[in-house]
């Protein structure tokens, strides 16, 4: 009785015939296929994070050029305002055009402090 048991349960345990093993095969592919389709759009994920990274950083490139661009922009108005100003041919011109002009006020001596010299309108009732 006893052999017949070890021998009944070696059977079932390791030699699975038939539909058992076509289950199992079907599921073994089934899993291969799920993997292979994971690890597919695993690494098409991984290729688009590099391209949106590679687009990042020329961007950030782009605009750290244009910063730059636009400060060295500002420091040369500054500087050519700055020429304007403090040359003195300049101001002789100002003065000839000023002179001109009656009833204009001298733009070089002008209060820079009250721009609106124009009668202010009253908020009327809402």
């Amino acid at each position: 009785m006893t052999g017949f048991w070890f021998h009944h349960f070696r059977l079932r345990r390791f030699n699975i015939k038939g539909r058992g093993l076509r289950t199992m095969r079907a599921k073994l592919a089934r899993n291969r296929r799920v993997n292979r389709r994971l690890m597919q759009s695993l690494l098409a994920s991984q290729i688009a994070a590099a391209e949106k990274e590679e687009q990042n950083r020329r961007i950030r490139e782009e605009i750290e050029l244009l910063f730059v661009a636009n400060v060295l922009d500002d420091v040369w108005v500054h500087d050519c305002l700055f020429e304007i100003e403090n040359d003195p041919l300049m101001s002789i011109a100002f003065e000839r055009i000023n002179s001109r002009i009656p009833g204009r006020r001298n733009t070089l001596s002008m209060d820079r402090t009250r721009t609106f010299t124009g009668r202010r309108r009253r908020p009327g009732p809402a």
